[in-house]
């Protein structure tokens, strides 16, 4: 039961900072603005976000603010260690108003950062299932000391704060894990061809330039970098005596080859949610396709194809011409460009081809 001392201002406080803590999906910005607004509602003068890892359960300073913060980047709680440690371990809280006369304080860390603790606040993170890491605040402003009502109000906040920071971890997670799904994926596709080794991360690189030249948002260049990874996923389901034969292909054989954009989309078209999906789906599906409809598997033409396959269309290009076969040298970057530049308009988006263009320039600029 929490005390009436708490007030209403300290409680509007508490709910701004929760919509606040809700609108966050980056970690860092997150695990900051925790930080932060703990040391706001506990007029704390300095304060440490621990976070347990998950490999051995250590607490590690992930935030630090304050006088010599710092100095506690390399520093590290055995489970149980130190006033942090227990905190976390016993899912307690704890309120010290003087540490020097607490047998659990690890006085090391003072040592270390040659700052002097007097008074703490040990906030356990306690997220669905488990405390994930541990609040300590430390030295309340002013000449006083941590009430139990600065505690209160610190348990309430920690409450929200550890099911945001759980929800953005796991995300982020998830999020990691997609990514070097695709990444293994596309890795795997590349390896088949010796010669085109790279090619999809290339490929991948290129592509978000052109979505960076032309101002997509960030989650557009992220759907941008996925869908251009695995814009070949569909060559796995071409034969080894087809995809890797030195030189052009007979007819019959290239008629196969044709082939890899639906299988690609057959592929695809099960992952779920659909929504997150399309864009690989489209890249894998019309990457093929040409401005003036000469392409395939559909000859879409013009706008009618879909952007996120106009710009690989540029990428893929781009990297084929420059990359050395066993039949041929690749081309130099000026006539690669001479060569898109030729078949805007034809083959490529013109606009496409204009962000292509302008982006490699000031990367090649910036290098100069």
């Amino acid at each position: 039961m929490f005390s009436q001392q708490i007030t209403i201002e300290q409680w509007q406080m508490l709910l701004d900072t929760s919509r606040l803590l809700n609108s966050q999906l980056e970690l860092d910005k997150l695990l900051d603005i925790i930080l932060e607004k703990a040391m706001v509602v506990a007029c704390a003068e300095a304060g440490t976000l621990w976070l347990k890892e998950e490999e051995d359960g250590c607490l590690v300073p992930v935030v630090a603010k304050g006088p010599k913060a710092d100095s506690l980047k390399n520093l590290r709680l055995q489970p149980g260690e130190g006033l942090a440690g227990k905190v976390a371990a016993n899912n307690q809280p704890l309120l010290v108003e003087n540490v020097q006369k607490d047998p659990a304080w690890a006085g090391r860390f003072d040592a270390a950062t040659e700052f002097k603790t007097i008074s703490l606040l040990g906030i356990p993170l306690q997220a669905r299932t488990e405390v994930i890491g541990c609040l300590q605040l430390v030295n309340k402003k002013g000449e006083g000391y941590f009430s139990h009502e600065d505690l209160e109000i610190a348990l309430a906040f920690a409450g929200q704060a550890a099911i945001s920071l759980e929800n953005i971890r796991l995300y982020t997670w998830q999020e990691m894990l997609l990514n070097s799904l695709i990444r293994v994926l596309a890795s795997a596709l590349d390896a088949r061809d010796p010669y085109t080794r790279g090619h999809s991360e290339r490929v991948s690189r290129y592509t978000v330039l052109i979505g960076q030249e032309a101002g997509f948002s960030p989650n557009e260049l992220k759907d941008l970098e996925r869908a251009a990874l695995l814009h070949d996923v569909g060559k796995i389901g071409i034969r080894d005596d087809i995809l890797l034969k030195e030189g052009p292909l007979e007819p019959e054989k290239w008629q196969v080859m044709k082939m890899h954009p639906e299988i690609g989309a057959k592929i695809l078209k099960d992952v779920k949610p659909s929504h997150l999906t399309g864009k690989i789906y489209e890249g894998a599906f019309y990457h093929q396709e040409k401005y003036d409809g000469t392409g395939y598997p559909k000859g879409l033409k013009g706008d009618k194809i879909p952007q996120v396959a106009r710009i690989i269309a540029v990428a893929d290009t781009f990297d084929a011409l420059t990359t050395d076969r066993p039949y041929r040298k690749g081309a130099d970057f000026s006539e690669a460009i001479n060569e898109l530049k030729r078949c805007s308009g034809t083959h490529f988006d013109p606009q496409a081809v204009k962000w292509f263009i302008r982006a490699t320039e000031k990367t090649r600029d910036n290098r100069a």
